[in-house]
């Protein structure tokens, strides 16, 4: 094989491994735009808010103080005390709403308030009620990790993703002009298999470590890790789907590949010239 057939053949091969890496990146950020997005995030946020703040214990006092807040404010509306992300509510509602309302209430208009503003509406109202979590510990990188799933970083999630998806599609159509037939679907086929297989891996060696850190946490840190695990989920599923469908082209590639050949191994029937 010449130097220059060398060369070539590498090059096929160096697109297909850029390929791959841009696939696994567009489908990283493709799937964190998908968690951000305002619903799942509203659920992850309202969650976490849930779990950090331990409202189920602090309901009561915070009921108490939002009714004597009414009371005494004339200010309309009224922001819940003692609560560390600011929950406004309407000072007719302020002076009676209490048990379950009272909860839904203060948990999505938290959950809505550090998804548009970010992490820094925590603890504006009152910065000596956050959780004692250790900055380094995993519940702690969870804790820090509900910023991530913000309008913000929303944003920023579509923009590397269109980028990455941009990036994949010149690399693939750069893969399909340089070869030939099935060969094409082949290629394509195996880059996003390949993506999407070390994508899963990954995905599934964080959860593994999550529920691996549950087993000594108490029970706070365990309801943070578990929400780890379910955001974690949201990747896995993903990342399953699209290995199934790498699999799957590399698989009809495959056999029309090999029907092919097996077509062109049969010798043709030369037709009988009829006797002079």
């Amino acid at each position: 094989m010449s130097r220059r057939a060398v060369l070539h053949v590498a090059s096929r091969w160096l697109v297909a491994a850029f390929l791959a890496f841009t696939l696994a990146a567009f489908f990283f950020f493709l799937t964190a735009f998908q968690v951000s997005s305002d619903g799942t995030a509203h659920r992850i946020l309202r969650r976490g808010v849930a779990i950090t703040t331990d409202i189920d214990a602090i309901l009561p006092q915070l009921a108490t103080g939002l009714h004597a807040a009414a009371q005494s404010n004339n200010q309309d509306p009224v922001r819940v005390p003692n609560f560390p992300v600011p929950v406004d509510i309407p000072k007719q509602e302020a002076g009676n709403i209490q048990g379950e309302d009272l909860r839904q209430r203060v948990l999505d208009k938290a959950a809505d308030r550090i998804y548009d503003d970010g992490m820094s509406a925590w603890a504006q109202s009152d910065t000596a009620s956050n959780q004692n979590i250790a900055r380094f510990s995993t519940a702690g990188s969870l804790n820090r990790a509900f910023g991530l799933v913000t309008e913000k970083w929303n944003r920023i999630y579509l923009i590397a993703a269109v980028l990455f998806g941009f990036l994949s599609l010149v690399l693939a159509a750069l893969l399909w002009l340089n070869l030939k037939s099935y060969l094409r679907l082949l290629a394509l086929g195996a880059a996003t298999a390949t993506a999407a297989v070390i994508s899963l891996a990954g995905a599934v060696a964080v959860r593994f470590a999550l529920r691996t850190a549950e087993t000594g946490a108490d029970p706070f840190e365990k309801d943070l890790l578990d929400l780890g695990v379910e955001a974690v989920w949201l990747f896995i599923r993903n990342y399953l789907i699209l290995s199934l469908l790498g699999f799957a082209v590399l698989a009809v590639a495959a056999f029309f590949a090999w029907w092919d050949s097996r077509r062109a191994e049969q010798p043709a029937v030369r037709p009988i010239e009829p006797a002079a």
